[in-house]
């Protein structure tokens, strides 16, 4: 899959979680500053899961960690679309993080080879 497809995919499946969240919580008739005193997560993080713009959370917060937390503050199961996220992005970024990690470790032995040749050849001219 390509990586826009994944984004579009996953975009949907955030936006079902929300869905299902709002539901949940107005059905038991909670206000959302209420969870958030309770959870101690800011109220505008909790307005964001329950649209599903899930990553327009900080990268440096937890968000799959206050998704959970939400749901399951409000008993809904969010399992099967947690996996549906979980597999779609092992399928789609695995490999391309490979490719990161190989290429760094290329750069590093390239730089060392390279290190290593000139000191030779300096300990050659000049012995």
């Amino acid at each position: 899959m390509l990586r826009n497809e994944l984004d579009k995919k996953n975009f949907e499946i955030y936006k079902k979680i929300g869905e299902k969240i709002a539901l949940q919580r107005k059905k038991k008739r909670r206000k959302v500053e209420g969870i958030s005193k309770k959870l101690n997560i800011n109220v505008v993080f909790l307005d964001f899961i329950e649209e599903g713009n899930f990553l327009k959370i900080p990268k440096h917060i937890p968000r799959l960690g206050f998704v959970r937390s939400y749901a399951k503050y409000l008993e809904v199961d969010i399992s099967r679309e947690l996996s549906e996220i979980s597999s779609s992005n092992t399928i789609g970024f695995k490999n391309e993080n490979k490719k990161i990690i190989l290429k760094k470790g290329f750069e590093k032995f390239a730089s060392f080879l390279l290190f290593l040749i000139l000191l030779l050849t300096v300990l050659f001219f000049f012995n």
